[in-house]
C-alpha cells in the first residue's frame, strides 16, 4: 500500500510541476553570520632573562645580547644548548634576510622550549637562495638577453630555481602557450603493472610528432613533463631521433602513456624567448636571462635556489616558530623508490635509467623544505612560506602534538603541509594540527600536490584554512584503498573555504578527498567551489566533496558545495556514511553520485538542498537499493523546478520524478524553489520562509575560511 500511495503521491506532484510550473518566489532574508577576521597580534618586544638576540649585522662571537647580538640562526641554536633553565627561551631575530645554506637539523640534543620568532612587527626571512649579478649582455635565439657566469663543479653546484623579488622566473618552456601530443606511446616497450595494466604500465619511451621535436643542444638539460590522469611526469631526457620523433627518458612513467598524451618540454635552451625566462647552461657555465622591462646589468640581482631542505627535525621536542619567513628553496627531479626495480637487466632501455619511478598520486615522495619526524610539540605561527620548491612541511614517523596556525603557503612546489605516518593501528602520527592557514598557488612544480595532505594519522583537525589555486585536490585525507585496514580516524575537516581548484589540467580530483575507512571522521562547514578537471581526453573528476574507494563511517554535513565541472558530490564506494544538511549546487554533470552499487548501505542522505540549472540531480545513481535518501530538497532552474536523474537531461537517458519514487527515492521529498538571495550570482542565503526548512534543513553561517586578516 505504501509503495501505491507514494507512486499516486508522485504521479500527482510530478503532472503539477510539468504543468503548473512554480512561479518565482520571494522571501524575507536574514543574513547569516559571518565571523569578523582579525589581523594577527604579533605582540611586543620583551626581551627575557636567558633570551638571544640576532641581527643581520651582528657578529657571532658577540653574546647575543640586545647590544651585541649575534649574526646567524647556528650560532643561536649552539648557545641556547649551554643555557641552564626549565624556562622558554626566546631567540629573537631583528629584520633582514637570513641565508641557510646547508639543511639546520634539530635533534634530541637540542634544547626543548625554545621559541624562534621575529622581533615585532619585522621582516624576517631564512632563505635558501643566493644574489647572482655580473651581468654582461649577449644575444641568443635572436633574442637581447642578460649573461652570467656560474660555477658548475659538481651536480650541486646546478639550480632549477631562479627568483626575482618575491617571484619565481620561468625557465624556457617548449612550446610557450600550448601543448604537444605524444603520437605514439610505444605502450610494448612499457613494463606493465601486475595489477592493473590500463592505468599502470611504466615507461621510458615514446614517440612524438616529428615537427614537435628539435635537436636540443644541451639534451641531458631538458625535461619532459606529462600530464595525464591524476598524475604529472617529470622525466629527465636521454635521447631525441629528430627523424623519428622517438624520445627516451631516464626515468620512468608512474602511470600508462597514451596517444595524446599532453606534454611539454621544459629548460630548453632554443625556446628561450620571453621575458622573464631564464636557462642555464652547464656546458658553457652561464646563466641566460632575458631582461624585463627596467632591468639594466647594473641592477639586475636574482636569487638562485641552493638550498632544497632548510631544518630538519629528528626527535626533537617543544620547539617553534612564530613570524618567521621561510623563502626561495630549490629542487631536484624526485627519486623515487616505487618502481625502481621494476626494469631488469634485460630490458634494452635498463642502461637509461638514472632515477626510480615515483608514486603516481598526490606528489607522495616529494622531499619537504621542513621535515618533522619522531618530533613533538614543532609549532609554527605567523609564518610565511613561499617559493618553496618542494613540500613546505611534513610532519612524519609518529610526530605528536604539533601545530601549523595562522600562517600562508604561497608559490609552493609541492604539497603545502604532509601529515603522514606509518601504517600502524593506532595510528601513531597524531594530533598534528592545521588551523587558520592561507594556502594558495600549490603544486606549482609537482602540479599533483595537494593544499594539505593527510595519510596515515589520527585526532586531527584541518580547520578554518583558505586553500585555492592549485592544480589538484584541496585537502586529501586516508592513505588505504578499498576497505582495507586504515589506521586514519577522527579527523575533522572544518570550515575551510577552497576554491579554484584543477583549473582543467589534470583529472579524479575533489575540493576535499578521502580514501579508505576513516571511523569518526567529520567534513562539515566547509564552502568549496569553483573545482575543474582536464575536460579533454581524461575529463573527468572535478568534485566538490569525493569520498574515494572506502570511504566510511564519516560525517558530511553543513557544507556549501557549487560549480563543479562535475558533481559536487561524489562517493565512489564506501559504507554508511551519513550526508546530511548540506548544500550541493550546480554541478556541471548533476549534483551526486555513487559510482559502485555493494550490498550494503553506500550513505544515508538528508535534509540536504540539491540544485541544478537544466542538469540531473543523482548521475547514473538510479538503481534501486543504492542509498538511502531523506527529506531532501531539490529544485531546478531551467525546468520551472522538473528534477531528473540518470546518465544526462537528454530525453532517453534521464528518469522522471515518477520513476525514481518507485524505485525508493526522493522520500518525503520537497519540490520547491528553495528562495536563496540570488542563486544566479552565487548569494545561497535562504529566505526565513523558505521550503528548505520543511525538509528539515538547518541554515547554518558561511564563515568558512581563515580567522586571521592576512
Amino acid at each position: 500500500m505504501t509503495k501505491i500511495m507514494a507512486f499516486f503521491t508522485a504521479i500527482i506532484t510530478w503532472l503539477t510541476m510539468v504543468f503548473c510550473p512554480a512561479e518565482p518566489v520571494e522571501g524575507v532574508f536574514t543574513e547569516p553570520e559571518v565571523t569578523e577576521k582579525v589581523a594577527f597580534d604579533e605582540g611586543e618586544f620583551v626581551m627575557g632573562e636567558f633570551d638571544i638576540m640576532v641581527a643581520p649585522d651582528g657578529d657571532d662571537r658577540n653574546e647575543g645580547t640586545v647590544n651585541a647580538p649575534i649574526a646567524t640562526l647556528e650560532k643561536a641554536k649552539e648557545l641556547v644548548k649551554t643555557i641552564d633553565t626549565d624556562k622558554t627561551i626566546t631567540v629573537w631575530f631583528r629584520e633582514g634576510t637570513y641565508f641557510i645554506g646547508d639543511t639546520v637539523k634539530f635533534t634530541t640534543e637540542d634544547k626543548q622550549n625554545v621559541l624562534y620568532r621575529s622581533y615585532p612587527d619585522e621582516k624576517v626571512e631564512f632563505t635558501g637562495a643566493k644574489a647572482i649579478s655580473g651581468w654582461s649582455e649577449t644575444t641568443i635565439n635572436g633574442v637581447n638577453v642578460f649573461v652570467t657566469d656560474v660555477e658548475i663543479n659538481s651536480e650541486e653546484d646546478y639550480f632549477r630555481s631562479l627568483f626575482k623579488g618575491n617571484r619565481r622566473l620561468s625557465r624556457s618552456q617548449y612550446p610557450k602557450n600550448d601543448v604537444f601530443k605524444i603520437a605514439d606511446p610505444a605502450i610494448d616497450e612499457g613494463i606493465p603493472s601486475d595489477w592493473n595494466v590500463e592505468f599502470f604500465t611504466h615507461s621510458l619511451a615514446f614517440y612524438a610528432h616529428k615537427d614537435n621535436v628539435l635537436n636540443f643542444a644541451n639534451i641531458g638539460d631538458v625535461e619532459v613533463i606529462v600530464m595525464h590522469y591524476w598524475c604529472d611526469e617529470h622525466l629527465p631526457l636521454h635521447s631525441v631521433d629528430v627523424s623519428t620523433g622517438r624520445i627516451e627518458t631516464t626515468k620512468t612513467t608512474a602511470m600508462t602513456l597514451r596517444v595524446d598524451d599532453n606534454y611539454i618540454f621544459e629548460n630548453v635552451k632554443e625556446a628561450l624567448s620571453l621575458p622573464g625566462e631564464w636557462y642555464l647552461d652547464r656546458t658553457e657555465q652561464k646563466l641566460y636571462y632575458i631582461p624585463e622591462e627596467g632591468d639594466t646589468t647594473e641592477n639586475t640581482v636574482l636569487y638562485a635556489g641552493v638550498t632544497e631542505q632548510i631544518f630538519t627535525f629528528n626527535n626533537a621536542e617543544n620547539i617553534a616558530f612564530q613570524g618567521i619567513d621561510f623563502v626561495n628553496t630549490d629542487w631536484n627531479p624526485v627519486d623515487g623508490a616505487f618502481f625502481r626495480d621494476i626494469f631488469d637487466e634485460t630490458h634494452p632501455l635498463y642502461g637509461n635509467i638514472e632515477y626510480g619511478g615515483e608514486h603516481p598520486q598526490a606528489a607522495f615522495e616529494v622531499p619537504a623544505a621542513i621535515l618533522i619526524s619522531a618530533s613533538e610539540g614543532i609549532n609554527f605561527t605567523d609564518c610565511f612560506f613561499e617559493n618553496i620548491s618542494y613540500t613546505a612541511v611534513k610532519f612524519e614517523n609518529a610526530s605528536q602534538n604539533c601545530n601549523i596556525t595562522s600562517s600562508m603557503f604561497n608559490e609552493i612546489g609541492g604539497n603545502a603541509i604532509f601529515i603522514h605516518g606509518d601504517f600502524v593501528v593506532p595510528a601513531s602520527t597524531k594530533n598534528i594540527n592545521v588551523k587558520d592557514c592561507h594556502i594558495s598557488y600549490y603544486g606549482r612544480i609537482f602540479n599533483n600536490a595537494i593544499g594539505i595532505l593527510l595519510t596515515h594519522a589520527i585526532d586531527c583537525e584541518l580547520s578554518n584554512n583558505e586553500i585555492h589555486d592549485g592544480w589538484y585536490t584541496g585537502v586529501s585525507v586516508g592513505w588505504s584503498w578499498g576497505y582495507a585496514d586504515n589506521s586514519t580516524n577522527n579527523i575533522r575537516i572544518k570550515d575551510n573555504l577552497i576554491y579554484n581548484i584543477g583549473n582543467g589540467w589534470l583529472s579524479d580530483m575533489g575540493g576535499i578527498y578521502t580514501l579508505g575507512i576513516q571511523p569518526d571522521t567529520v567534513i562539515s562547514g566547509n564552502i568549496i567551489y569553483n573545482v575543474g578537471c582536464d575536460e579533454g581526453a581524461y575529463g573527468y573528476g572535478g568534485w566538490g566533496i569525493y569520498l574515494d574507494e572506502g570511504s566510511s563511517y564519516m560525517t558530511v554535513e553543513n557544507n556549501l558545495v557549487y560549480d563543479c565541472s562535475s558533481q559536487t558530490f561524489h562517493q565512489h564506494y564506501g559504507k554508511e556514511n551519513i550526508v546530511r544538511n548540506n548544500i550541493f549546487a550546480f554541478g556541471g554533470e548533476g549534483q551526486f553520485i555513487i559510482t559502485r552499487n555493494e550490498d550494503h548501505n553506500s550513505l544515508t542522505l538528508t535534509n540536504n538542498i540539491l540544485v541544478g540549472d537544466n542538469t540531473v540531480m543523482y548521475k547514473d545513481s538510479v538503481n534501486k537499493d543504492w542509498f538511502v535518501d531523506d527529506s531532501n530538497l531539490y529544485w531546478d532552474y531551467t525546468n520551472g523546478g522538473n528534477v531528473y536523474s540518470g546518465k544526462s537531461m537528454k530525453l532517453t537517458e534521464r528518469h522522471t520524478l515518477v520513476i525514481m519514487t518507485t524505485r525508493g527515492y526522493y522520500n518525503n521529498a520537497v519540490f520547491e524553489d528553495p528562495i536563496f538571495k540570488d542563486a544566479a550570482n552565487r548569494d545561497f542565503t535562504l529566505a526565513q520562509n523558505s521550503p528548505a526548512l520543511k525538509a528539515g534543513f538547518v541554515p547554518f553561517s558561511y564563515d568558512a575560511g581563515t580567522i586571521t586578516k592576512f
